[in-house]
């Protein structure tokens, strides 16, 4: 699904589900990034999450990720986030405690 302020896309694999994140992840956004992740995504599949080139992400993000982990984990399959990120989202994802839950890379400038 694309909106102009973001993007879910998924991309189904023979193991695996890829959902991509992009542009403007936050709360003014996020009741419809959930509603096209649950609409798209196979909970009996493992699913790899990639967060590209957002413009901003907050901490509801952050919870519909950690959220999707838990669910992942409770089915039995395989679960993952990564993202490339600009040092200040570094920092918040740091400093909200969810440092664990995504595997973070600094943008390279």
């Amino acid at each position: 699904m694309k909106d102009d302020s973001y993007s879910v896309q998924l991309k189904n694999e023979k193991e695996k589900q890829v959902l991509t994140f992009s542009g403007q992840l936050t709360i003014n956004y996020i009741q419809k990034i959930k509603d096209a992740v649950t609409k798209q995504i196979n909970f009996s599949k493992d699913l790899e999450i990639k967060v590209e080139n957002p413009d901003n992400l907050d901490i509801t993000f952050l919870q519909l990720l950690q959220s999707l982990k838990i669910t992942f984990e409770q089915n039995q399959q395989n679960f993952s986030a990564t993202a490339t990120l600009p040092n200040e989202l570094l920092s918040l994802i740091s400093n909200a405690g969810f440092s664990t839950l995504l595997s973070c890379n600094p943008v390279n400038n």
